[in-house]
């Protein structure tokens, strides 16, 4: 017997599809979108430490495309981000020390991080490529296959604090010939296309995670001059600050030493209000509404 079904079932179950895909493309896209100050979104500002390769393949030409493919890959998923990637901020970055321990130096990266106006670091490091082989397929027609597998972590690191963000290691892997597979154990020379499929794969695995963590943080600012009774700010319409914005100020607080000898910082308390006079691209000025000796505050928020 043929069942017939009304066309306004028909239509309505469409239209609560289209709902559901509309729905979940826009999760997807944009992460940062439900993370608010008030009733307006300002945008984060990230920028990355030199990638660390601990690979002995590719050199210079595999950190290159793993950070390409990073920032390609945040700015697809993460709509209210801001990648500083300027000559004078990577000079900064690169110089920032490190413990003997081989991680960067709080209080160093709290100050080049506060000076470009920073939210967030990102930290990349490709530990190692491993050589497997492995049998698959269906069970009687099985091959050995060749498989790279890509050990990276990355990082983020809080600006205000100095506290870790996100820390993950993560580990994909892809099948090549046998050739391809024998060149790169023997590191005889860097091939494009090898080096691009190990880090996309590891790269999409990993990035869906970070931009949840940076997401999950609200916008801070700095003080970063002062001139009178004007304030500068490091950021400015590049995060959607506007004329009229009523910001925040928290007091700053003592370093505090951890047993590995890093310093982090604690989150003060409220000290002033800011009202935004002046925006330019990347910086904005301030003049005190409330408080006094506000340039030496730790942070600024939306009010």
């Amino acid at each position: 017997m043929k069942i017939m079904v009304p066309k306004s079932t028909i239509m309505a179950s469409l239209c609560f599809m289209a709902i559901f895909l509309a729905i979940g493309c826009a999760a997807t896209k944009g992460i940062g979108n439900d993370i608010r100050d008030g009733d307006k979104a300002l945008k984060k500002k990230i920028a990355f430490v030199p990638i660390v390769n601990k690979t002995g393949y590719g050199d210079e030409e595999f950190v290159k495309s793993a950070t390409i493919q990073l920032k390609t890959c945040l700015k697809s998923v993460y709509d209210d981000l801001v990648i500083i990637d300027s000559q004078r901020a990577r000079n900064l970055l690169e110089q920032i020390p490190r413990l003997a321990s081989g991680e960067l130096n709080n209080l160093a990266l709290i100050r080049v991080g506060r000076a470009l106006g920073l939210n967030a670091v990102v930290e990349k490091t490709l530990w190692e490529i491993e050589h497997l082989s492995d049998k698959r397929g269906i069970w009687g027609f099985r091959k050995t296959c060749k498989l790279l597998k890509l050990n990276m972590r990355v990082k983020a690191h809080d600006i205000e604090t100095g506290a870790i963000l996100f820390d993950e290691v993560i580990t994909d892997e892809v099948e090549v010939s046998e050739r391809d597979w024998q060149n790169v154990k023997d590191k005889s020379g860097y091939q494009n296309e090898i080096g691009d499929r190990l880090l996309a794969k590891a790269t999409d695995g990993i990035c869906g995670r970070l931009c949840e963590s940076l997401s999950r943080e609200p916008w801070k600012g700095y003080v970063i001059s002062v001139s009178g009774n004007t304030l500068s700010l490091g950021a400015g319409k590049d995060v959607g600050l506007a004329i009229g914005d009523v910001l925040e100020v928290f007091e700053k607080s003592e370093p505090i030493e951890s047993q590995g000898g890093q310093f982090y910082l604690l989150s003060g308390l409220k000290i002033g209000e800011l009202r935004i006079i002046r925006v330019y691209r990347n910086r904005a000025e301030a003049t005190a509404i409330l408080g006094s000796n506000l340039q030496e505050s730790s942070y600024v928020k939306l009010k």
